[in-house]
């Protein structure tokens, strides 16, 4: 499964970077790239996986997921995964807010290494572009899943990595903005009812 994937290594030090290559290797990538200081390297598989370590830093974390979702139709769907010591949810769920698609905590079985990142294949994953925001929709690790509505309009893409073939964008929707008037008028007679 992994072998018709490569892997990116990316960590801040040539020592993180071997850390996730050897990691990457113990998975089955077919093909493995270090990345130090977040350089990305060209692309020459259909599914790249950008694996980061957790010790480069917001700062360069966030500038590699830029780099990625700015990427072509391919690469911008790329899955980023944060492999990170065991850590607090609350630091999951910052990752997660900077758009990465998995944190990976730990020590951990190969196999369940290779579950998660394979479960990062075949299926359908939806992200969300908004001005601000490109990836993965972070709505799923909200406790309360709610109706959000906003002035700001946004699309949602349902893709597929597929290892075969590459990505696959199974539906694409656009939601227009919802003008403050109406969302002042719709709060209004909810709370009216």
């Amino acid at each position: 499964m992994l072998g018709a994937c490569k892997a990116i290594a990316i960590g801040r030090t040539e020592e993180q970077v071997e850390f996730l290559t050897v990691l990457a290797r113990r998975c089955g990538f077919a093909l493995i790239e270090g990345a130090a200081g977040g350089d990305i390297p060209a692309q020459r598989t259909l599914i790249s996986f950008f694996l980061v370590h957790y010790q480069v830093g917001e700062e360069l974390l966030d500038r590699v997921i830029r780099s990625v979702r700015a990427g072509d139709l391919q690469v911008r769907f790329f899955p980023i995964v944060v492999i990170a010591d065991d850590c607090p949810f609350e630091q999951v769920l910052r990752y997660v807010h900077l758009g990465v698609d998995d944190v990976i905590s730990l020590p951990e079985k190969r196999e369940v290494l290779i579950q998660r990142l394979t479960g990062q294949l075949w299926a359908e994953v939806i992200y969300i572009e908004t001005p601000e925001y490109f990836g993965p929709d972070r709505r799923r690790l909200e406790v309360e899943q709610s109706t959000r509505m906003g002035q700001a309009g946004y699309a949602s893409f349902h893709i597929q990595r597929l290892p075969d073939v590459g990505i696959r964008i199974v539906r694409h929707h656009i939601f227009a903005a919802v003008p403050f008037s109406r969302l002042h008028l719709a709060g209004a007679e909810r709370s009216m009812a």
